[in-house]
């Protein structure tokens, strides 16, 4: 197995040395891909100051590739540490519902059950079903090929009506689902169905998550294992499964289904809050988050117009600006809108501290207008 070891991180270290070769800033959509990144960073856990995001999203950005690599990599599955009762889960014959997060290398979650011996149904995203759901099947069949697995894999898409049922049958046959509660984006925003969805305390945030896993815990009396992935220091991935969460008796379904998310979420903090920079999940928790709360957020910190004789400045903290190929763009941290901007009016509010009289310069309405919205400050 030592081989093996040295084999994985020598592997590893290849993958870092191509990373840290590319000019990361001249990346297409790199500018706004680490605006959004550090937006949620800074709403939800903003304890870490912003002067740390960009080497926060270099880290992640550098643990996706970690990530594909180790799906890839089948040998991956035999190094992986595992803490928690994992011989006792996957010897026993009642099913599981394994919920976990993108933290770590995440994608080794399924198939470490699957190479295991457990009967295992994956529930994805549409997006990862037609994205990623050949790479998926690909790993599946190496690791039938090399352990000569005859236990069953399935992959179901979330976003079906019919996966509901299928998971269900799945369950009363024995077979344990994999599910992460993090990623079906596709069905929150405006696309929100709040009877499918419950708010829960995330950070300094509330966010929408979907109630199928305590739906499906409770109709079928089946318990849900909380596992965390994540990569240690040394670069060995680590399999964390938590205490079951199991039905109450006597506890209704809407009841079970908000106890158990908010204690999923709860664990999850723990982790994430200990490595923040392998959490894919921070590109696209706004999607999560309430837009009318962020909304009577910023409407709290609504600063007061400021005299004519007071300096005043470009508000770093509520916005960025971001100089994409098109045209400028005013990007709002805390509500994640967008505004095009004309160059001349991105070069004056990084200049506007310099500025004796700006009402004066910019015109009374459009002073105002930035002053209301908190784009100077």
């Amino acid at each position: 197995m030592s081989n093996f070891v040295h084999q994985y991180q020598r592997e590893l270290d290849r993958c870092r040395q191509q990373f840290e070769s590319l000019d990361l800033r001249k990346q297409k959509g790199y500018l706004f891909k680490f605006t959004t990144f550090s937006a949620s960073v800074q709403n939800i856990l903003p304890e870490i100051p912003i002067e740390k995001h960009e080497e926060l999203f270099q880290k992640l950005l550098l643990q996706q590739v970690y990530t594909t690599f180790d799906q890839q990599f089948l040998t991956a599955n035999d190094l992986i540490q595992t803490k928690g009762p994992v011989q006792e889960l996957i010897t026993s014959p009642r099913p599981n519902i394994y919920c976990t997060f993108h933290l770590g290398s995440y994608r080794l979650m399924a198939t470490y059950l699957y190479r295991n011996g457990l009967d295992v149904t994956l529930m994805v995203s549409s997006g990862t079903y037609q994205q990623q759901g050949k790479d998926i099947w690909t790993t599946i069949k190496g690791l039938q090929k090399k352990h000569k697995l005859t236990n069953s894999f399935q992959m179901l898409d979330a976003e079906q009506p019919s996966s509901t049922l299928q998971v269900i049958r799945a369950l009363q046959a024995g077979t344990s689902l994999v599910i992460f509660i993090d990623g079906v984006t596709s069905t929150t925003g405006v696309n929100r169905q709040e009877d499918k969805e419950v708010q829960v305390r995330f950070g300094a945030q509330n966010v929408w998550a979907r109630k199928g896993v305590g739906f499906l815990s409770h109709l079928t009396q089946t318990p849900i294992i909380p596992v965390i992935g994540y990569r240690e220091k040394n670069m060995n991935n680590v399999l964390s499964f938590l205490d079951p969460i199991i039905p109450e008796a006597g506890c209704d379904r809407e009841s079970y289904c908000r106890r158990s998310l908010q204690q999923i979420y709860d664990l999850f903090w723990h982790y994430l809050t200990k490595y923040p920079e392998q959490w894919e999940g921070w590109n696209y928790i706004h999607k999560f988050l309430d837009q009318h709360e962020l909304e009577q957020h910023a409407d709290s910190h609504k600063l007061q117009r400021h005299r004519l004789t007071k300096r005043v400045a470009f508000n770093h903290e509520r916005y960025s600006i971001c100089d994409l190929e098109e045209a400028p763009i005013l990007f709002d941290r805390r509500l994640y809108l967008t505004y095009e901007i004309s160059s001349d009016l991105r070069d004056f509010l990084l200049q506007i501290g310099t500025i004796e009289t700006p009402e004066e310069a910019l015109g009374t309405d459009l002073y105002l207008d930035l002053l209301s919205k908190q784009i100077i400050s």
